[in-house]
C-alpha cells in the first residue's frame, strides 16, 4: 500500500463509516415510512419530495456498500488496491450531491416564500446551491478519469472548497429560517412552542452538519494518506436527507395536534322570575337555570401550514 496508511484507518474507516450510514439510512426509511402512514393527506409536491429523498438515499446507500465490497471482497488478497480510485466512489459523490441539492433547494424555497420572495436573500442562497453542485459533479468526473488517489493532489482545492460551500450554505440558510421565525413567535401559546421546536432544530441540524463538514475538511487536509475524510463525507448525505424529512414530519406532527383556543364568553344572570324554556315535553322553569353556567368556552379549530422550516 504505497502512500498509505495501515488497514485500520483505510478499509477500517470505510467500513465503520459504512455501519454508520446504513444505521442513518435506516432512520431516513422509518422516516419516510413514518410520513406516508401518518400524513397521506398532505399535498403532492411534498410526497414526491419524500418518495425522491428516499430513492436517493437508497442509491447512496447501495453505491458506498458496493465500494466496500469492491475494496474488501472483491480485492481480499491485493491490499495494493486501496491506491486505486475504485469506479463506485465517483457515484458516492454523485449521490451526495444530488442529497445535498434536494435540502439545499427545499430550504431555499421556503425561504423564498416566507422571504416574500426576497430575491436578495435568496438569490445567493441559490448561487450557493449551483456553486456546490457544479464542483461536485466536476469532481465526479475528474475521479472517474483518475485512477489513484495520488492523483488528486492538484484536486484538493476543489475538494475543499466543494465542503467549504456547503458548510456555509448551511450557515446562511439557518440563519435566514432563524431570521424569519423570530416574529411567527408573536401569538398563540401553541404557535410559540412550535416555532421555538423548530428554531431548536433549525440551529441544532445547521450546527451538525457544518461539524461534520468541517471534521471531513480538517481530516481530509491532516490526514491525506487514509480514509478517515472519506468514512465522515459518506454520512453527509444521510445527514441531509434526514433533515428534510424531519422538517416535514415536524411539521405535519403540530399541525396534526390539537390545539384549540378558547374565547371566554360570558352572559348576565337570567332573570328567575320571568324567564321559562319549554321544548315538547320538557318544560324548564326560570328556577332551574342554576343548573345553566353562566361562562361559554368556544373552542376553534386551528390548522396552520407551516411553510418555514423547521432547520436543517
Amino acid at each position: 500500500m504505497p502512500g498509505l496508511d495501515s488497514i485500520t484507518l483505510t478499509l477500517g474507516a470505510l467500513m465503520a463509516g459504512a455501519m454508520v450510514a446504513v444505521g442513518l439510512s435506516a432512520i431516513v426509511g422509518f422516516q419516510t415510512f413514518l410520513y406516508f402512514q401518518i400524513f397521506p393527506e398532505d399535498i403532492l409536491r411534498y410526497k414526491l419530495l419524500v418518495a425522491w429523498t428516499w430513492l436517493t438515499d437508497a442509491g447512496h446507500t447501495i453505491s458506498y456498500c458496493v465500494m466496500i465490497w469492491q475494496y474488501a471482497i472483491l480485492n481480499f488478497t491485493n491490499p495494493g488496491i486501496l491506491a486505486d480510485i475504485l469506479s463506485s466512489f465517483p457515484v458516492v459523490v454523485v449521490f451526495t450531491v444530488v442529497s445535498t441539492l434536494n435540502a439545499n433547494l427545499f430550504y431555499a424555497w421556503r425561504i423564498h416564500k416566507l422571504s416574500k420572495q426576497n430575491w436578495w436573500l435568496t438569490g445567493p442562497i441559490w448561487l450557493l446551491c449551483i456553486t456546490r453542485t457544479a464542483l461536485g459533479f466536476y469532481l465526479a468526473v475528474k475521479l472517474t478519469i483518475l485512477n489513484t488517489w495520488l492523483a488528486t493532489t492538484p484536486l484538493k482545492a476543489t475538494i475543499v472548497s466543494s465542503m467549504a460551500i456547503s458548510a456555509v450554505t448551511d450557515v446562511v440558510i439557518s440563519a435566514a429560517r432563524y431570521y424569519y421565525l423570530r416574529d411567527i413567535k408573536q401569538g398563540y401559546m401553541a404557535t410559540q412552542e412550535m416555532v421555538d421546536a423548530v428554531v431548536i432544530f433549525t440551529i441544532n441540524d445547521g450546527i451538525f452538519t457544518c461539524a461534520v463538514l468541517g471534521a471531513t475538511i480538517a481530516c481530509f487536509l491532516g490526514m491525506p494518506k487514509n480514509f478517515v475524510w472519506i468514512s465522515l463525507y459518506g454520512t453527509v448525505a444521510k445527514l441531509y436527507s434526514n433533515s428534510v424529512l424531519a422538517t416535514l414530519n415536524l411539521r405535519n406532527w403540530y399541525r396534526q395536534r390539537e390545539r384549540p383556543m378558547g374565547i371566554r364568553l360570558t352572559r348576565p344572570p337570567p332573570n328567575r322570575n320571568t324567564f321559562q324554556i319549554d321544548s315538547g315535553t320538557t318544560k324548564m322553569q326560570s328556577s332551574d337555570m342554576h343548573e345553566i353556567p353562566t361562562t361559554m368556552t368556544v373552542f376553534m379549530e386551528q390548522q396552520v401550514e407551516y411553510d418555514v422550516p423547521t432547520a436543517k
